[in-house]
């Protein structure tokens, strides 16, 4: 019997033998079985200390537990749970908690479905396992095309199966799979790559492409004088910022407890918190996103969840504690990159964008994020990589400070989406205040 199964079996009867307090009332858990391997390399060189090949097993996963007298018990899994079930489970009842707040078990009426699993990645992890250093060697050659000197890489793939099983009848069982890559060039800059299917030739030649330009772009550095003055955030940056100043402060924990820049009644009246034509969607259901999914281990459906429509606040991102709480229904929540969609009813193309620049600087990548006040909207950040932009064409390198607040720039009638190609997020133009540093 598989370990999926056997906690199952072992669950319900505990669920169903008179245990006094020690008997369960209802129960979820979710398993991953994951085989993964990973090559790298460091300073041009395949393998080393720092970067050498490695295969693991592993399974991973996460138990609740409700009670007869209503506490609450989370616990992770391993591989050794289930023979160590009966010692665990006394355990877990040890160290459980009240929490006169939280959600009963959950199952969905219907759960979509959505290509998670990808034959090329499963191939090479079972059977194909050289190409990782097909991918090294061929980003070692290629950049070494380009003049870069010092080739940084990784590559790794996963495949596993997956087990959401709940006291309510839920039982999803399904194969995902998992490829990533990271370049890395002269020590200046770097660029990744993560779906759930391997990647295509034309966004392999993206990323190597765009990595060993950009490094040569940054070579060349000068002073920037700064001021007020158009900047573009290119997607990988502009995704952090969404992440924390958007997303953070539409979870249903920040804004019931009051930590959101939104409050509960601003989203019951619709209000206007962006400029009309922006939208912000969280979408589990695109094939081979990473942040796609079946479903949360909590048992509420993945789908689609338009969280800003048109500027305005229609719905927080509510696990089931939190739906309960504020009396609304749950709703699938962010399940990383490629879950969420931030756009706008017309977006230009970056060149277009880069056109109409008379005086600004790319930002490739900042620091101190999570330094951040997320409710206020503020930011002061450095951003150690950035391209001077002069009447549309990219000149020389620069490092600069960029400060400003994320809410008034997405009201702000200047600010542009556009589009990159390849890229799962848009590029942002806007105009903010600039401190070139040295």
């Amino acid at each position: 019997m598989d370990r999926a199964a056997q906690l199952e079996k072992q669950l319900r009867e505990y669920q169903v033998t008179a245990k006094g307090e020690l008997q369960i009332k209802g129960w979820y858990f979710g398993l991953n079985e994951n085989v993964s391997i990973k090559a790298g390399m460091k300073n041009s060189r395949i393998g080393g200390v720092y970067s050498c090949p490695r295969a693991e097993e592993s399974v991973r996963g996460k138990v609740y537990i409700i009670w007869q007298d209503n506490r609450r018990s989370v616990a992770s899994l391993n591989s050794n749970t289930t023979e160590n079930f009966k010692r665990l489970i006394k355990i877990w009842r040890r160290f459980s908690f009240a929490d006169e707040t939280a959600a009963e078990i959950y199952k969905d009426d219907h759960y979509p479905t959505v290509r998670l699993f990808d034959q090329g990645v499963h191939q090479l992890v079972y059977e194909n396992q050289y190409q990782l250093f097909d991918y090294l060697d061929r980003y070692n050659r290629e950049m070494k095309a380009f003049q870069i000197e010092h080739v940084d890489a990784s590559v790794s793939a996963s495949s596993f199966q997956q087990y959401i099983k709940n006291a309510k009848g839920l039982n999803i069982e399904n194969q995902a799979t998992s490829f990533s890559t990271f370049l890395y060039g002269d020590g200046l800059y770097g660029r990744s790559y993560i779906k759930r299917r391997l990647i295509k030739e034309e966004e392999l030649d993206y990323l190597i492409r765009e990595t060993s330009t950009t490094v040569n772009r940054l070579k060349n550095r000068e002073p920037l004088s700064g001021g007020d003055m158009a900047v573009i955030l290119l997607p990988v940056v502009l995704k952090s910022f969404i992440n924390h100043y958007l997303l953070s402060n539409l979870r249903g924990s920040h804004v019931f407890n009051g930590r959101s820049a939104f409050t509960a009644a601003e989203f019951k009246q619709q209000a206007s918190v962006l400029r009309s034509d922006m939208n912000l969607a969280v979408n589990t259901l695109i094939d081979y996103n990473q942040g796609s999914y079946i479903s949360t281990f909590e048992g509420v459906s993945g789908g689609k969840k338009q969280l800003i429509h048109k500027g305005r606040l229609l719905s927080p991102m509510l696990d089931l504690k939190y739906a309960k709480l504020m009396d609304l229904e749950p709703t699938p929540v962010h399940g990383g990159t490629g879950s969420i969609q931030f756009y706008t009813d017309e977006m230009d193309s970056f060149q277009e964008l880069l056109k109409t620049i008379e005086e600004g600087i790319i930002v490739y990548d900042v620091l101190g994020m999570h330094t951040q006040d997320a409710a206020s909207g503020n930011f002061s950040l450095t951003a150690p990589n950035c391209i001077r932009i002069e009447r549309g064409i990219m000149k020389e390198a620069c490092k600069a400070v960029i400060t400003g607040n994320f809410f008034e720039v997405l009201q702000n009638q200047f600010s542009r989406l556009g589009k990159m190609p390849l890229e799962d997020n848009p590029c942002l133009l806007m105009k903010i205040n600039v401190i070139g540093e040295k």
